[in-house]
């Protein structure tokens, strides 16, 4: 980053809020190399979207690291900059949840057997951070979480940038205001600038469509992410969409700090539940189109990625009942499918807008 857009994001209110600009002098050799591992997806990503279209002068997002020990991420715009910005917080959470897992022998236990872990899931998850280094295992488990790690970054990072490609802090803050949308809602609710005619659902309608686009973007890289594959196979194409999807959930697990109802009540944001079950769905959906796969196949392997999920959730604390247990109720599967047709016709509309063709 230049050392002008360095300077302004440092004196940047929400940048602020989210713990200040991060001074890497002084982290731990673990967030040193998580930081470089978020850079690296980062500008993969940006390379790939100005080679794809460089209209979207994509190239002018910064990448911002907080300071901030909460787990967030944001999409900020304040003039003509623009940045994605990660909490060091969400990136040790992350980090925590994928080396607890890596652990945990009952995760992947037929894929890649966990047989004479050195440390325990409980202590990655509560002690100190775990250099990959430190981690004692068979080395082709290791290097299979880590690709997981990739893939939750790689999701984070899709998701604030669709929030900027698809003009939703736009849609949030009509006036130029300099606005942000964040994923724990820290203040958003008070932020001055924002539209006062935005109706409840507005905000989780946006969540999804970003849910949505950020994954569209990953799916448009397959190839060049996967630079070795040949062509790609149904059993690619279904190792991929497991990839996905539990990486997704991993990260959604990790953004629910709410005990309570699914639906979360008294706030404007989509339950993580809520966004992991549409993600995981569209996962498989986009990916039977793109790679022939059988369908009853592909339901296979997204239960699976669930089921794997719940075997490290059901340690983890909280969430009987929609990480793992009986998993959700069929009322949340009901309020759920409610808010899946809304999110549809939401993206639609939202793409109307960009195409200039709906003003409202």
């Amino acid at each position: 980053m230049e050392e002008v857009s360095r300077a302004f994001w440092k004196v940047d209110p929400i940048v602020r809020s989210m713990g200040g600009y991060l001074d890497v002098i002084g982290l731990t050799p673990v967030e040193t190399t998580l930081v470089h591992w978020t850079e690296h997806v980062f500008d993969i990503n940006i390379g790939l979207l100005d080679a794809r279209d460089p209209d979207l002068n994509i190239k002018g997002i910064d990448l911002v690291i907080s300071a901030g020990d909460a787990p967030n991420a944001a999409a900020r715009q304040s003039g003509d900059r623009r940045a994605v910005i990660i909490s060091l917080g969400l990136l040790r959470k992350l980090w925590r949840f994928l080396t607890a897992a890596a652990h945990h022998p009952d995760v992947l236990s037929r894929a890649h057997p966990l047989r004479d872990p050195g440390k325990s899931w409980k202590e990655a998850l509560d002690g100190p951070l775990i250099a990959f280094d430190d981690w004692s295992m068979e080395a082709e488990r290791a290097e299979y979480f880590v690709d997981i790690l990739m893939q939750m970054f790689d999701y984070v990072i899709s998701h604030e940038l669709a929030h900027l490609l698809r003009r939703h802090i736009d849609l949030l803050f009509p006036d130029a205001t300099p606005g942000f949308v964040d994923e724990a809602a820290t203040y958003l609710d008070q932020a001055p600038g924002r539209s006062p005619e935005l109706l409840p659902e507005t905000l989780q309608d946006i969540e999804f469509d970003a849910d949505a686009n950020g994954l569209n973007q990953m799916l448009l890289s397959m190839d060049e992410k996967h630079p070795f594959l040949r062509g790609w196979t149904a059993e690619d194409g279904l190792e991929y969409g497991f990839q996905l999807a539990f990486a997704h959930i991993l990260v959604m697990r990790a953004l629910d700090t709410r005990e309570g109802p699914v639906d979360r009540p008294g706030t404007e944001y989509p339950s993580p539940l809520f966004r992991a079950m549409n993600f995981t769905n569209l996962v498989f959906r986009s990916l039977h189109d793109l790679v022939p796969c059988d369908f009853e196949e592909s339901v296979r392997v997204h239960d699976t990625a669930w089921f794997e999920a719940s075997e490290i959730s059901k340690d983890i604390g909280f969430g009987d009942g929609r990480w793992f247990g009986e998993g959700p109720s069929d009322a949340d599967h009901e309020k759920f499918l409610v808010r899946e047709a809304r999110y549809f016709e939401a993206t639609r509309r939202i793409d109307r807008i960009l195409d200039g063709a709906d003003n409202g």
